[in-house]
């Protein structure tokens, strides 16, 4: 199992240069591999058209999480866009839109949505929770630094910054602080070779209602890798109350490097 890497390791900048270099290339190459099985990861998967509110990274929008979506309408998910353009952080206009977005979601189907976030999407998503516990049933996060200390740590940080007089004020980086115990289940998929935040920040601490999962992969391909999409559906499949912990099946797990302790992992926590 993953745990929390020291808060000196965590702080040593930002990922490597060969790995930010290497960011597009890897990332290409994942949609490839994607687009080749994305048909085969829903197999046996029935969503029976439950909610899932899909939202992108910092400067992207819904175009960047359509692959990610159709899978999971093939699923048999009801995938939805955040439908609020470009994603530039928590502005008023942003904030209050997933508020609405998130409502009429719920609103339609008549139960909890589950979050996907992308990188600064899933640190608004953590957010998204917070004020509205009941509307969302799990958080599945896909390399967000949510516990990041220092900019540093994410090469994304120039541009967010360059929209931080437009951010509300309750999120500025003084006040906008990482992400306590949720009441629902939380999902962190990371990979170390991250070239754009810093591996470390993404990692939950330890919890019953908590886990990291290691892929090998890009940042910017994270939305679309096929193991990171088997964990996505693995994880929305699962009961929420008691809540078991993900475990690669044995013909996986070498996508999946830091296997889970099958004794302790797999055993199911109950929501409190």
């Amino acid at each position: 199992m993953v745990e929390p890497a020291s808060a000196d390791a965590a702080a040593a900048g930002p990922p490597p240069a060969v790995l930010a270099l290497l960011e597009a290339p890897r990332a290409l190459a994942e949609y490839a591999s994607f687009a080749v099985i994305n048909r085969l990861l829903p197999a046996s998967r029935a969503g029976h058209g439950r909610p899932v509110l899909v939202l992108p990274g910092l400067l992207a929008d819904d175009r960047s999480t359509r692959p990610l979506r159709r899978l999971l309408n093939r699923a048999g998910y009801a995938a939805y866009g955040w439908r609020l353009g470009t994603n530039v952080g928590p502005t008023r206009r942003i904030i209050s839109g997933m508020d609405a977005v998130l409502g009429k979601i719920t609103d339609f189907h008549g139960e909890p949505a589950s979050v996907i976030g992308w990188s600064l999407g899933g640190m608004l998503g953590y957010d998204l929770v917070s004020r509205r516990p009941t509307a969302v049933d799990r958080l599945i996060t896909l390399g967000s630094p949510l516990y990041s200390t220092d900019p540093r740590q994410s090469r994304g940080s120039p541009f967010y910054d360059e929209y931080a007089a437009a951010h509300l004020p309750d999120y500025s980086r003084d006040s906008w602080r990482p992400p306590g115990i949720t009441s629902v289940p939380a999902t962190s998929i990371f990979s170390k070779t991250d070239g754009v935040v810093r591996w470390q920040t993404c990692l939950h601490p330890p919890g019953p209602l908590r886990e990291n999962i290691e892929v090998y992969g890009s940042h910017c391909g994270l939305g679309f890798h096929p193991a990171a999409g088997y964990a996505i559906l693995d994880r929305l499949a699962a009961p929420t109350d008691p809540w078991p912990k993900f475990v690669p099946p044995a013909w996986l797990a070498i996508h999946f490097p830091a296997q889970p302790d099958r004794s302790q992992d797999s055993r199911a926590s109950g929501i409190a």
